[in-house]
């Protein structure tokens, strides 16, 4: 019995030892193919050279960088900043000319370079508008260009890309520019220029302008130069036409991994100014580097027109107008053609021979051959009882409780019900006339149980549709996951109708509305900077138009319902006062105003579930 004891041991041993060589085998081979598809997949080194200093301009870039969709497409990514405060200006184009970058950002001076003859190639106009405008004192009236006639007008140097905007919207109205009398202003100067009375009117951009004005407590007035001729992109992602042709697929996935942090930059506003703040603070001009982001972060929205038009959209019938304007102003000798410099690089069209690709497949393939061979090893072992009886035994399954569906829809139905008692519909197809009585409203001790924001207006969206002129652009923009809040839907319904109306009343022809809907979370020095703020974290509904906003005057008294320009405003921050939160409106001449209404989270337990919301086997 001791001797078939001593065989039996000695068996088991030998296949144990069999089977350890072979897991042993295997495992090298793993590690080996893990080496090798490393080396190859080892990041590509680029550098992204900015046109100017850090600002929300370029967060979508910051945000691809932070959020780790450059290293995902296989990038290790330097950006770097354009024109310091007090440093020389930064020309991308050539920087990349020169070979210290592989891609770069700029504005319509790059079609001046194509014209120069710089190879250049546009992959992506991130903003839809330049944001350029002509501006003059609250006091004065310079509304087109006709009236600049008389007006001294603060010029930038005549390489500057604002200045050939101004130039193309006299000459589209027939009016001769050397006829006129400018005034050399610096670049970045337009503001103090219009204060100290140096200029009658100037030409500027919204990313500052209204911003630094606002601060100097400086009144002013603006007309768009886009109103008189074809509208510029603004910001725009290129590259050299010889590395575009040489490395596709590496532009391809540069491209796509940049839009996508554009996305994520424009559904996290907040949160993507916050830490250009905290990280790039000592890069930022002005005394107010937070309060400049967060403004900033809402015209982005704007000029690229998200989400009404996809990040990035090349239009070749507007590419060609724009250099035709260009070269009818005198910017450049002759219009270059728009398919020698414009690329195309939509997702959807990557090529067969990406290399990247597969490289990943062959890696992949090897792979499952061998967990293949593994698993067949496995399958093939000799066992014994003793390894049987040692394996874990399966758990027994969970019950499942079913979904509630049926209270769920209760609770949709009366939301809806509250909603419509709310609006106190007419007859088919008409409005309702005159002013309706104000929503009983609660205060934020009150019972109530938790709201979804998106519900509320999602019922609101065909009301919200009648309140608007015919051809303007109606766009809601709500977030999937959104906090639940403290929110009585009647009046809140209201509050929103009512924004609503009064940017209808607002809106230039044409023009756009969006209603959306976010998270935000507040610290206590971001809420110290709005009216009533509050740290904490807050579901956000935002009505967002474009207009002839407010000036700073009339932004300073916009709660005081006694001298509002919008009473609709103050009445909608009582409500979400009432609530538990508070408002915040943001608003620039000339480009149109926001206004946003903070209601406080609300974070369901069980214990704060009501009886009529518990599943019915308790």
């Amino acid at each position: 019995m001791v001797r078939i004891g001593c065989l039996a041991a000695s068996g088991t041993g030998s296949v144990r030892r069999r089977r350890g060589a072979t897991a042993a085998i295997a495992t090298s081979l793993l590690l080996g193919l893990a080496a090798w598809s490393s080396s190859c997949l080892a990041a590509e080194k680029l550098v992204l050279q900015l046109s100017g200093a850090p600002q929300f301009e370029f967060a979508g870039y910051y945000a691809a960088l932070w959020q780790g969709y450059y290293s995902q497409a296989g990038f290790e990514v330097e950006i770097r900043p354009g024109a310091l405060p007090g440093a020389d200006p930064v020309d991308p184009a050539r920087v990349l000319a020169h070979g210290d970058a592989q891609f770069g950002t700029g504005t319509m001076q790059l079609v001046l370079r194509v014209a120069q003859g710089l190879p250049l190639s546009l992959l992506a106009p991130i903003f839809q508008r330049s944001g350029a405008a002509v501006y003059y004192r609250a006091d004065a009236d310079y509304p087109s260009p006709g009236a600049l006639a008389k007006a001294r007008i603060g010029r930038p140097p005549a390489s500057d890309i604002l200045s050939q905007e101004l130039i193309s919207a006299l000459r589209s109205e027939g009016v001769d520019p050397a006829g006129l009398h400018f005034v050399p202003v610096e670049s970045g100067q337009a503001v103090a220029a219009l204060a100290d009375g140096r200029v009658d009117a100037a030409i500027g951009s919204a990313w500052t302008v209204p911003w630094l004005a606002r601060q100097r407590g400086l009144a002013l007035k603006s007309f768009d130069p886009a109103d008189y001729r074809v509208e510029f992109y603004g910001d725009t992602l290129f590259t050299l036409q010889r590395f575009a042709a040489d490395q596709p697929d590496t532009v391809r996935r540069f491209r796509e991994a940049s839009l996508k942090g554009w996305e994520y930059a424009f559904q996290h506003a907040d949160q993507i100014a916050g830490r250009l703040v905290a990280e790039h603070h000592a890069e930022m001009a002005g005394p107010d580097p937070a309060g400049l982001a967060r403004y900033q972060a809402e015209l982005a929205a704007r000029l690229a027109r998200y989400p009404e038009v996809p990040i990035g959209h090349n239009n070749h019938e507007r590419w060609s107008r724009i250099a035709d304007v260009l070269a009818a102003s005198g910017a450049v000798p002759r219009a270059p053609d728009p398919a020698a410099f414009v690329r195309d690089l939509a997702p959807e069209n990557g090529r067969a021979d990406d290399r990247r690709g597969l490289l990943l497949a062959g890696t992949a393939a090897a792979a499952l051959l061998v967990a293949a061979a593994l698993l067949w090893w496995w399958w093939r072992r000799p066992r014994t009882a003793p390894e049987t009886a040692a394996l874990p035994q399966e758990p027994e399954p969970l019950p499942v409780r079913p979904l509630q569906t049926g209270q769920q829809a209760r609770r949709f139905a009366a939301l809806g019900q509250q909603i419509k008692a709310a609006l106190g519909r007419t007859k088919s197809g008409s409005r309702p006339l005159g002013p309706e009585p104000a929503a009983p409203l609660v205060t934020p001790e009150d019972t109530h149980p938790p709201t979804d924001l998106n519900d509320i207006l999602t019922h609101l969206e065909p009301v919200l549709r009648l309140r608007l002129p015919r051809r303007a652009t109606f766009q809601f923009s709500l977030l999937p996951e959104l906090w639940p809040c403290r929110a009585d839907p009647a009046a809140v319904s209201s509050a929103i109708r009512e924004l609503v109306a009064a940017a209808a009343a607002d809106l230039r022809p044409g023009g756009s509305l969006v209603v959306g809907t976010r998270n935000v979370a507040l610290d206590a020095s971001a809420a110290a900077e709005i009216h009533g703020g509050r740290g904490g974290e807050y579901a956000r509904a935002t009505v967002r138009h474009h207009g002839r906003g407010l000036s700073a005057t009339a932004l300073d008294r916009i709660f005081d319902p006694k001298v509002s320009r919008s009473p609709a405003i103050a009445a909608a921050r009582e409500v979400a006062v009432r609530l538990g939160g508070f408002a915040k409106v943001e608003s620039a001449e000339g480009v149109g105003t926001a206004v946003h209404l903070y209601f406080p989270r609300v974070i369901e337990t069980r214990a704060a579930m009501s009886v009529a919301e518990r599943p019915a086997a308790e």
